[in-house]
């Protein structure tokens, strides 16, 4: 037990070493530095740095000045090219995939619109072959060169095993889906639900989130949550934490797909709010349609952004009183093309909340996009690190190629 331990503590000095020179990737920092910010001795640094530099993942570049007199410090620099990972998101209107390489740069990305017909799991991950091979060609990478697959899917994700427990947009349940990728790209692949890749995403690029106490939730063709408490997600007994799409906000309401009636899914989607307008008997046949009238100050779509402003308000509320997080982080297409009923619903919030919480709440619009692609290239790479770093007698190139 005091062996594993003392090897534990080995590995975790060598991921928190790592991960401070990553964070520092677009400065200068020295083995000076780092010892100034953990507070460990110098020799104990300078160890693990040869340590990261002899598995390949750290470099010595230029010298740099320090704040002594007269000496000089050696910056130190992550291999950018020592994990180069693949990270796809498979939507239900489209799949994305792109090529992160480990000083978090995205080297290329595509996007493939689904048709609006049923695929069979082997359909999918034959356009992801397909994808796969045609973004290392075009970027001359080969594919020896790839360390791992991170995939992100709609619906429960067994992400230890790589299933996908049910995606009812696609009508699977039960599919061995990581398991089968593996199989036809010859590479270690890491499966997670969207949302959760998706808050993976934003975090890592906004890295002082990693320290907080933050729910992501994602408006678009579909809606989602997920949260983290210093940088850790919480994923619940099935890894279904934060599957809000499903929580009943109108117990009378529209039938749901889930065979319930007044889902969050049935009042603030990209579909739903189409179909709401035609049931109404509006010639509504896109969102923008909706919007447009609401630019034009329509009376109806005024009254109507204003009641889907206010389901939003009531499920960010849900929000703070379920995991009372100090940041949600709101972000999917539905925001980012219509800010507007973002900022109708942040002024409706502090109405429905306790003075206390509302004091404490930052509510941010999510700038990025395609977060859930991004965030598996990211679950990969994490998960290579951590391989790298733990496993001393293992090769780099020996990692990349795990069939």
């Amino acid at each position: 037990m005091k062996i594993q331990n003392q090897q534990n503590l080995k590995n975790n000095n060598e991921k928190m070493i790592l991960e401070i020179i990553k964070t520092n990737k677009n400065s200068d920092i020295s083995q000076a530095d780092i010892v100034k910010i953990t507070r460990m001795s110098p020799t104990s640094i300078s160890r693990i740095v040869e340590n990261l530099i002899a598995k390949g993942l750290v470099r010595k570049e230029d010298f740099i000045t320090t704040d002594k007199v007269g000496r000089k410090g050696i910056k130190l620099k992550i291999v950018p090219e020592s994990i180069i990972t693949v990270g796809v998101s498979i939507d239900s209107d489209n799949l994305g995939i792109c090529i992160m390489d480990f000083a978090d740069r995205i080297l290329d990305s595509c996007i493939l619109e689904l048709q609006e017909r049923h695929y069979e799991p082997d359909e999918i991950i034959e356009l992801i072959r397909r994808m796969y091979i045609d973004i290392c060609n075009k970027n001359s990478i080969k594919e020896t060169q790839i360390s791992a697959v991170g995939i992100s899917c709609i619906g429960n994700v067994d992400y230890k095993k790589g299933d996908i427990y049910f995606a009812p947009q696609f009508g699977w349940n039960h599919i061995d889906f990581g398991a089968r990728t593996q199989n036809v790209l010859k590479k270690k692949v890491y499966m997670e639900n969207d949302t959760k890749a998706a808050i993976t995403s934003v975090v890592h690029q906004e890295k002082e989130f990693l320290k907080e106490d933050v729910t992501y939730l994602t408006i678009g063709m579909g809606v989602g949550s997920a949260v983290m408490f210093h940088g850790e997600i919480v994923r619940g007994s099935d890894n279904a934490f934060g599957e809000v799409g499903h929580v009943i906000i109108h117990p009378e309401g529209r039938k749901c797909d889930c065979g319930q009636r007044g889902c969050v899914q049935t009042t603030l989607t990209h579909n739903s709010l189409i179909e709401v307008c035609q049931e109404a008997g509006l010639k509504i046949t896109k969102i923008e349609q909706i919007f447009e009238a609401y630019r034009e100050k329509q009376e109806w779509a005024v009254t109507f952004i204003d009641k889907t402003a206010s389901d939003l308000a009531i499920l960010i509320r849900n929000l703070v009183y379920m995991y009372n997080t100090n940041y949600i982080l709101v972000g999917g297409a539905m925001i980012l093309d219509y800010p507007e009923l973002l900022e109708l619903a942040k002024e409706k919030v502090e109405k429905l909340i306790h003075s206390n919480l509302y004091s404490n709440l930052r509510i941010i619009k999510v700038q990025t996009r395609n977060n859930s692609m991004t965030g598996a290239a990211f679950i990969a790479q994490s998960n290579c690190m951590r391989n790298m770093v733990e496993n001393d007698g293992e090769s780099r190139m020996y990692l990349r190629n795990v069939q």
